[in-house]
């Protein structure tokens, strides 16, 4: 015992019906597609800019980054001079410190020079006045003679 089976017609008009509402779906869709279609543009366009920007944004990041690295590079450059400067410096330093010590012991040698200098002048003054007195006496010029032959006898 089957069901009967509905009338043709009555299948007809169902069909009738959901053809149409199948249609009146496909008009919404349409209508749906028509108002998303510009906001649809709008939006490629802006994920293409943005595609964009990221690949301008990349390549300035991958510009900074060769230029870090040369910057960094150059750093250590001027380190490494700098490092080489100071030693420099340092040695120097070390050698005026050697030189302004032998100045030092110059200079205190110097003063001793001095003061023994001023004692043999005094003393040649001495002596120079002495001699004088020595040669102005009678007895030296009575002597002269003497001198005189003993000396071209040599």
């Amino acid at each position: 015992m089957t069901p009967a089976s509905p009338e043709p017609t009555e299948l007809q008009n169902r069909l009738r019906q959901q053809l149409i509402l199948a249609q009146v779906r496909i008009m919404e869709l349409e209508d749906a597609r028509e108002m998303l279609a510009p906001r649809l543009l709008e939006l490629e366009r802006l994920l293409q800019s943005a595609q964009q920007l990221a690949d301008e944004k990349l390549e300035e990041a991958k510009h900074l980054g060769e230029v870090t690295a040369a910057t960094q590079a150059h750093a250590a450059a001027v380190q490494q001079q700098l490092d080489a400067a100071l030693i420099q410096f340092r040695e120097q330093s070390a050698q005026l410190a050697r030189t302004l010590e032998n100045a030092a012991e110059c200079e205190a040698e110097s003063m001793t020079l001095r003061g023994q200098l001023e004692a043999e002048r005094a003393r040649t003054s001495a002596l120079a006045g002495e001699l004088a007195r020595l040669q102005a006496t009678r007895s030296w010029r009575w002597t002269a003679w003497l001198r005189r032959l003993g000396s071209s006898d040599a």
